[in-house]
This record gives structure tokens, C-alpha cells and sequence, in this order.
């Protein structure tokens, strides 16, 4: 009996360990603080960069991560060059090549997620009765282009695959909607371009060509390109400056959190992410259900992402916009992706 009481332990170890217990949860409660919970964030007002951001708006998905999120709306990714590269804003939204200036002019700002695989919205359309048997007949033609963006590398790779001279294609640099208007009328061949402006186009009768992931020159048959040879590599994608991943890890990392379930909601209940998008990007609905299909939304640090830096970075040097080719490990971490689920960080930096 004696043994028996012996073994049985004190009160007080028992309430040391459960103390112990309360301690540890505690200590990690605090570690998983979120260091500011209110904050602005600068998101572009398009489909392709600010989807999951106005249905986490829409639906409090942000407060249901204990944050309090201001969504700035600006009208294209090279405002967030400006807004984030003048230390204006800590966290925004851009495009691959918005982060390859930010790494080609040193700047401490780095991705943290991508938000989706947009090289399906880029591409090339024809205007109406303008036919094409081979691609070769591009040669003389005139095609519409907004200068500054990386849509006219699909002639490049169209030249080296089929065999004709780029050179021998004149572009007319015009804005997106001054180019549709040009190739409904004939006055341009065609408008290299991004959705919804190629599916307007493409209303008016005209005839989708490419675009970064998909052929469509033998007849309009869409051909799929492998992925490790598409025409063009592009994503959407969060940014944040070194100091918030230094100090504020906790609040990114909820901030991604909330935005994995408007992700989430694109594919689980479409229907009511519509609806947000809808109401907040003011797209009308069949441009938006084009471009929402298009899109491959998803987060984490990938492959793909990384091939996408590559490929803007190439773009970038061609037309002299950065003077040195960044490295992806200067300009990527995988910190706060694998914070919510290491499954998200697909790609590791080299040693």
C-alpha cells in the first residue's frame, strides 16, 4: 500500500505539469502573435493580380485571421512599383516581372506567395477576317502592342518555333483599348495584349492565336504547350519589404492564410466568388468568367514561379529595364509559405 501511495504523484507535481502544460501553450500563443493586425495592403484592380484579395475582402476573410486589411486598389502593377518601391506601402501585389525590377534595383523586397499562374490571360489575337494558313504570314502584317509589357516575346518564340522573321512584323504601340478599336477596324492585323482585352477583341469577331500556354494556329485547334516550353511564363504575386518578413512574420503569414480560403472558394464555390469579383474588380460577367477560368489560382513558392522570374528577368535585360539579372534567391522566400503549410514552398533556394 505503502508503494502503491509512492507512486501515485503529488499534488503538487501534478500541478506543476499541468502549469508546465499552460506555460508551453502560452509560450506559443505568444509566439504566433499577430505583431500588427491592422495595416494597408496595395493590390492591382484585375482578375489576374487582385482576385483573392476582393473576395477575402468581400467575405471578412481577413478578420477572420484576426487582421484588420485595407485593400488600396491601384489600376496596374506599375503603380506598385511606384507605391512599394518608394516605401510607401509594406505589402502589395504585382506581376513576376513586377519583383524582377524591384531585385534588379536591389531593393529589399521580396516574394512571398504567388497568388496564380497567369500566362493563359497573355497571348495574341487576330482581328476580324484577318486568316493566317501558316504562321509565316505574320511577316508584313501590323499588330498592336502596349509598350513595356512582355506579350510581344510570344512573336519571338512563335519566329524560332515556325520559322519566319519577327523583324518583318511591324508593332504599333497603342494602349489596350485604342488597339482593340484598331483591329476590329483593320487598321492593325492583330493585338498582342491581356485578358479581358483579347476576349473583347475576340467578341467583335475576331480569332485568339496564343497565348502564353496554348496554340491556336492550325485551324483554331488549341494546342497545349508542354510546361516547361510554353510560349510565355507569368504570375501573380505577393510582396512584401525584408523588414515585415524579419519582424512581422505572424501577420504575413495570416494575411496568406485568409487568402488560401478565398483560393479555395474559386474552386469550391465559384458561383459566390463571382460574385465578389464582380462587385469589387467591375468586369462584366462574361469577361470575367474567361479570364477567372484561365487563371491558375494558387499559392506557395513553385518551380513554376521560379520559371517565370526567369523568363521576365530575360525580358527585362532585353529592353535594358535592369541592369543585372537578379537571382530568384535574392528575390524569393519561402519563410512565411511554410509557416501556414510546408507543402506550399515547392522550391528551395541553392545552397
Amino acid at each position: 500500500m505503502t508503494d502503491m501511495l509512492r507512486a501515485l504523484p503529488t499534488r503538487r507535481a501534478v500541478l506543476g505539469g499541468i502549469g508546465f502544460g499552460v506555460m508551453g501553450a502560452a509560450s506559443r500563443a505568444r509566439a504566433a502573435e499577430i505583431e500588427t493586425p491592422a495595416f494597408e495592403v496595395v493590390v492591382v484592380r484585375d482578375p489576374q493580380l487582385g482576385a483573392q484579395f476582393a473576395i477575402a475582402e468581400q467575405y471578412s476573410l481577413f478578420k477572420e485571421q484576426g487582421l484588420n486589411v485595407t485593400v488600396r486598389w491601384l489600376q496596374s502593377a506599375a503603380d506598385t512599383l511606384t507605391v512599394m518601391g518608394g516605401g510607401a506601402a509594406p505589402v502589395g501585389v504585382g506581376g513576376s516581372f513586377t519583383q524582377v525590377v524591384f531585385g534588379g534595383q536591389k531593393l529589399p523586397i521580396r516574394t512571398i506567395s504567388a497568388l496564380a499562374d497567369i500566362a493563359e490571360t497573355q497571348g495574341f489575337a487576330l482581328g476580324p477576317n484577318v486568316r493566317l494558313s501558316h504562321p509565316r504570314e505574320l511577316e508584313g502584317k501590323r499588330l498592336a502592342f502596349t509598350q513595356g509589357n512582355s506579350q510581344v516575346l510570344l512573336l519571338a518564340k512563335l519566329a524560332k518555333t515556325f520559322g519566319f522573321d519577327q523583324s518583318k512584323i511591324t508593332l504599333v504601340n497603342m494602349n489596350q483599348s485604342e488597339g482593340i478599336v484598331a483591329a476590329s477596324r483593320g487598321d492593325v492585323h492583330g493585338l498582342l495584349g491581356w485578358q479581358p482585352n483579347l476576349y473583347r477583341l475576340v467578341a467583335m469577331g475576331g480569332s485568339m492565336y496564343c497565348t502564353g500556354g496554348t496554340l491556336f494556329v492550325n485551324g483554331g485547334k488549341a494546342e497545349v504547350q508542354p510546361e516547361n516550353d510554353r510560349l510565355l511564363y507569368n504570375h501573380s504575386t505577393l510582396m512584401a519589404t525584408q523588414s515585415w518578413i524579419d519582424t512581422k512574420p505572424n501577420t504575413l503569414a495570416a494575411l496568406l492564410r485568409g487568402l488560401m480560403k478565398a483560393t479555395e472558394m474559386m474552386t469550391a464555390d465559384k458561383p459566390r466568388a463571382m460574385a465578389a469579383l464582380q462587385r469589387t474588380l467591375r468586369i462584366d460577367n462574361e469577361a470575367l468568367e474567361v479570364m477567372t477560368t484561365a487563371n491558375k489560382y494558387g499559392l506557395g513558392i513553385t518551380p513554376g514561379l521560379i520559371a517565370s522570374h526567369r523568363f521576365q528577368t530575360e525580358w527585362a535585360m532585353n529592353i535594358n529595364r535592369i541592369p543585372s539579372a537578379p537571382p530568384p534567391e535574392d528575390c524569393f522566400t519561402t519563410r512565411i509559405a511554410e509557416m501556414v503549410d510546408p507543402s506550399l514552398a515547392s522550391w528551395r533556394p541553392s545552397a
